[in-house]
C-alpha cells in the first residue's frame, strides 16, 4: 500500500502546489488540508485528496488528520510550504511521531522577538533590538534604539508591514498600525508584538541550508536586490553570490551558529544576512525553503531539487546531498513591479526580452485591468524573468538588459519595471 503524505495549506506562489506533484514523484499519495480550496488555482487538476477543515483551529485540524489515519492510510510525513502553518505542522508531527523540527525551534524562527533573544544568548551577531507590546513601551524603547530603525511585526511573513522609519512619529505610526492587526492574512491571531531593530547597512544575502539530524549542509549563498524603499521588497536575486572565500566562510559559520542557537535539526532553512564592515549580521532565519523562486535558481545552478529533498526529509528519508556542492552556472531572477499606482494594461518589450540569449523563463501574473502600486511587500510583484549565465558578470548584465527592456504599462503611462 502506498504511503500518504500530508500537506497543511500552502503558499500561493512558487513552490505551493508544485510540492504536491513532487510528493507523487516520490511515490506518495498527497493529502491536502485546507480551509479554502478555491484559494489555490489548479488544485482541482492535481491528483490529490483534499480535506476541507478549519486549519486555523489546531483542535479541528488534529481531528481531521486523526480521521485520515483512522481510515487506514499509512502516513509518511507532513509539511507546509506556508510560514503561517509551520507551528501547526510541528505540533502534529510531535503528536503523531513524524519527522520534523521541534515546536520550540519553529516558534523561535516564526516569532522574531524570540529569535532575537535566542541569538543574544548564544552571542550571534545581530542588530540591536527591542520588542514592544504596546505604544506606551515606545517611551522606554527610545533609549535603546537609534534612528533610523526598522519596524516590523514579530510574526508575519513576506515582508508585510516591514518599514524603515526615520523619526519617532513614523515609528509610533507604524507600531500602532502593526499592534492594531489582530489577524494575519490567513485569519490566524497575531502575536501583536512589534520589533524595533537597528538599521544595518550593507549588501544583503540569503543562505540556503539543509539540515538532517542536526547536521547542516550549506547549499549556497544568494545575492539579493531590494526595492520599494522605505519598505523591504526583494526585486531580484543571483545564485551563487559573488563573494570572496573569506566572506563566504564567515557567512556560513555565522548562519550555522544561528541555526544551532534555535536547535534547528531538520530540513531546509532560508537565512537572511547582511555583510557589513564588522562582518556578517543575521537578520532572520526562515524555517522553510526560500521563496522568490530561489529554489528554482538553485536547481538550475546546482541540479539540486530542494523541494524534493524537503519532502524526503519530512518523510523520514535522509536527503540525497553531496558534501561538495558544485555550481554549473549562475542563475538570476528579476521581479516585475510597478513604479506608480494605477491600472495594469500590459507589458512593453516582452518580445525583445524573450529573444535575449540566456532567458530561461518569463512569467507575468498580473491581469489586464487589475490595480497595481509601487511594491510594499512580495504580493505586489507582477511577474518575473529568470536568466542563466556562465559567469556572474554575464548574468548580472543580462538582468540589467531585462530591466532596461521590459516596461510596465499603467494606464497610458509607460514605466520601468525597476
Amino acid at each position: 500500500m502506498n504511503k500518504h503524505f500530508l500537506f497543511v495549506e500552502a503558499n500561493t506562489t512558487g513552490t505551493g502546489l508544485l510540492a504536491i506533484k513532487k510528493a507523487r514523484e516520490l511515490g506518495f499519495t498527497p493529502v491536502f488540508f485546507t480551509e479554502k480550496p478555491e484559494r489555490y488555482h489548479g488544485l482541482n487538476e492535481l491528483e490529490c485528496h483534499v480535506v476541507v477543515t478549519d486549519t486555523k483551529s489546531q483542535a479541528e485540524l488534529t481531528d481531521s488528520v486523526a480521521q485520515v489515519i483512522k481510515e487506514g492510510r499509512e502516513i509518511a510525513g507532513i509539511m507546509s510550504t506556508s510560514d503561517y502553518y509551520l507551528e501547526s505542522v510541528a505540533k502534529l508531527a510531535r503528536k503523531f511521531g513524524w519527522t520534523g523540527n521541534s515546536l520550540e525551534a519553529i516558534e523561535a524562527c516564526r516569532n522574531k522577538a524570540i529569535f532575537r533573544e535566542r541569538l543574544q544568548v548564544h552571542q550571534v551577531t545581530q542588530p540591536e533590538f527591542v520588542a514592544i507590546g504596546s505604544l506606551e513601551a515606545l517611551i522606554e524603547a527610545r533609549s535603546s534604539i537609534s534612528l533610523p530603525c526598522v519596524v516590523k511585526p514579530a510574526d508575519d511573513s513576506g515582508s508585510n508591514n516591514v518599514r524603515l522609519c526615520f523619526s519617532w512619529d513614523e515609528v509610533e505610526h507604524m507600531a500602532a498600525e502593526i499592534l492594531a492587526i489582530k489577524h494575519n492574512a490567513r485569519g490566524q491571531e497575531t502575536a501583536r508584538t512589534v520589533l524595533l531593530e537597528q538599521y544595518v547597512e550593507g549588501p544583503e544575502f540569503s543562505v540556503e541550508t539543509f539540515s538532517w539530524q542536526g547536521q547542516c549542509f550549506v547549499i549556497g549563498i544568494t545575492q539579493k536586490r531590494l526595492t520599494g524603499y522605505p519598505f523591504f521588497v526583494e526585486a531580484g536575486h543571483i545564485f551563487p553570490a559573488p563573494l570572496s572565500t573569506e566572506e563566504k566562510q564567515e557567512i556560513e559559520r555565522t548562519v550555522e551558529r544561528a541555526l544551532a542557537a534555535v536547535n534547528y535539526q531538520f530540513g531546509a532553512a532560508h537565512t537572511e544576512v547582511k555583510w557589513t564592515s564588522a562582518g556578517c549580521v543575521v537578520i532572520e532565519v526562515n524555517a522553510r525553503l526560500a521563496g522568490g523562486m530561489i529554489p528554482e535558481l538553485v536547481r538550475r545552478s546546482t541540479g539540486i531539487d530542494l523541494l524534493l529533498q524537503q519532502i524526503r526529509c519530512a518523510a523520514g528519508l535522509a536527503p540525497e546531498l553531496s558534501q561538495t556542492i558544485e555550481e554549473q552556472c549562475y542563475a538570476g531572477i528579476h521581479f516585475l513591479v510597478s513604479e506608480s499606482q494605477g491600472t495594469f494594461s500590459g507589458m512593453h518589450g516582452m518580445d525583445t526580452v524573450r529573444n535575449l540569449p540566456g532567458i530561461a523563463e518569463v512569467a507575468v501574473h498580473a491581469k489586464i485591468g487589475q490595480s497595481v502600486q509601487p511594491p510594499q511587500n512580495f504580493s505586489h510583484r507582477l511577474g518575473y524573468v529568470i536568466v542563466e549565465g556562465k559567469h556572474y558578470s554575464e548574468t548580472a548584465e543580462l538582468i540589467q538588459q531585462v530591466k532596461d527592456s521590459l516596461k510596465v504599462q499603467v494606464g497610458q503611462q509607460l514605466e520601468s519595471g525597476v
